[in-house]
This record gives structure tokens, sequence and C-alpha cells, in this order.
């Protein structure tokens, strides 16, 4: 399986990066060898390019990148390669249901992330993404399409707010929650899973040439569209069971661990 892989996909948050937002230099160095066997890396992610491109370019990369969990595809030079938006009305929709609940409603473009209040979520966005959030014009850009909104609040709150967003407009919009407290709405059939058919087709490869890398319940869309998926260590047993191959926890090299045992098919153990 592993000479079959051309294209190797990986999520972010949770699996790339340590809890101290942290890439390795063993993670550098399996990306480093990825390319060497000419096997190409990409990054799907619900965050915007703005938030990935640091990241890239750490790693080197040499492949576009899916931003916004796949309804921008877009490289570390900024060429569009694929983009898809939510209209307007169905925008103002989705902040009328967060409003009814009291919670907050980011919205993201290409290049800008929108916010109308400052508050504790946006404070941890901001160390987050690494960047700061646009508050001078949320109202205009409400009115125009958007690549993503990321509805934010309590998770009780924000699981009301997904229920009723699917039940409402389950026919005009993919949504997720990428953590508990947000939920992430793309354009209708935009998820994860869209990533990484909209990325072999970028690349002119069958889905069959792909491998995976992720943590999270919204990986598990990635999972099963592609040959070989691999599940960080500290996701939950539900998400393992959708892997093909589990690795260690992203604090314990899992993502280096996982790439050099399924994909380039030289692991090296625990004690090296």
């Amino acid at each position: 399986m592993p000479n079959d892989i051309s294209l190797v996909v990986s999520d972010i948050d949770g699996t790339l990066i340590t809890s101290n937002h942290e890439v390795t230099l063993r993670t550098r160095e399996a990306a480093a060898n990825l390319y060497e066997r000419g096997i190409k890396l990409s990054l799907a992610s619900s965050r915007p390019p703005r938030s990935i491109r640091p990241l890239a370019e750490l790693l080197n990369l040499r492949s576009p990148f899916a931003a916004f969990n796949g309804a921008l595809v877009i490289t570390a030079e900024g060429e569009v390669m694929a983009t898809s938006e939510i209209p307007a009305d169905v925008s103002a929709r989705i902040k009328a249901i967060a409003d009814d609940l009291g919670i907050g409603v980011w919205l993201y473009d290409q290049n800008e992330w929108y916010v109308s209040e400052r508050n504790s979520f946006v404070d941890r966005e901001e160390h987050t993404s690494g960047f700061s959030p646009n508050m001078d014009d949320y109202g205009a850009r409400l009115a125009g399409g958007l690549n993503k909104l990321t509805v934010v609040g309590k998770p009780e709150l924000v699981a009301i707010a997904e229920e009723r967003v699917l039940d409402e407009l389950s026919e005009m919009v993919s949504a997720s929650r990428s953590k508990p407290r947000f939920l992430d709405v793309t354009a209708h059939g935009m998820h994860k899973g869209t990533v990484v058919v909209r990325l072999a087709e970028v690349f002119g490869i069958s889905t069959d040439q792909v491998a995976v890398i992720g943590d999270g319940p919204n990986d598990v869309e990635m999972f099963q569209q592609a040959a070989l998926s691999i599940a960080m260590g500290q996701a939950v047993d539900e998400v393992h069971a959708f892997a093909t191959n589990v690795t260690t926890s992203n604090d314990d090299e899992g993502w280096a661990r996982g790439i050099e045992k399924y994909v380039l098919g030289a692991y090296q153990s625990a004690g090296t």
C-alpha cells in the first residue's frame, strides 16, 4: 500500500502540530522524506489560508492546500485553485439562529477574519491563528458571499445551533464541529471528505492514491474517501474505528511516526 500513495493530506490542529502549536523537527524531516520519495504533501483544515500559510512555508510545502474544510484550495503564493461560497441570504439565516441563542458568528473570506465584538473566544483564536480579526467591516461583509462561517460559543449552545442549522439548511450548507465550541459552516457539499476529492482532482490522481491523517470527528469524512487513513493516538475511539491505522499522540511525534510507518514504511521505534 505505501508504494501506491502519491499524496498525503494532513489535518493541522491536534495532528500536524503539538498542543503548544509547534511543528517538531521530526515532523519536518518526515515531510522532507515524503518529497524525496516523490510523494506530495497537502494540508486540510477549517483554518483560513492566512493561518495555514506559515505552516506551509515551514514545511516547504510544494502543493496547494485546502482551507475552510475544502471550500478553498489555494497555493502558498495565493493562487486559487478552487473555491465555493455561502450566499449572503443563507449567511443571514445562520446569523439569525446564532443571535437567537445569544452566541457569535465569525465570517471568513479568502483574506480576512471578521468579528462583531471582541471576547475571550476571539482572544484565544487570535493566539491560535496568528493574526487579528477585522472588526470594522463585519456588517458589509455579511452582505456578500463567504467561504466559511463559524458559530462560536458555549458547547451546549453550539450543539443546539448545529442541530438547527442542519435541520433548516442541510440542503444549502455543510456544517460540522471542529471543536465543541466551534461549528464550521461551508457551502453545501464542502467538508473534509471533499478535500480528498478536490485535491485528487487538482493533482490528477485517484483517491486510491491518497493517504490522510487526522484526529477529529470531521476528519472521519477524509478517512472515508482515502485509500489509507491514520488517526492520531489521542483521538477518541469513534475516530480510531474509522481509520485503517492509529499512531501515537500529537505530543508524542504521532504525525512523524504515522508517516514513517504507514506511508514511508520506515517506522522508527519510540526509543529512537
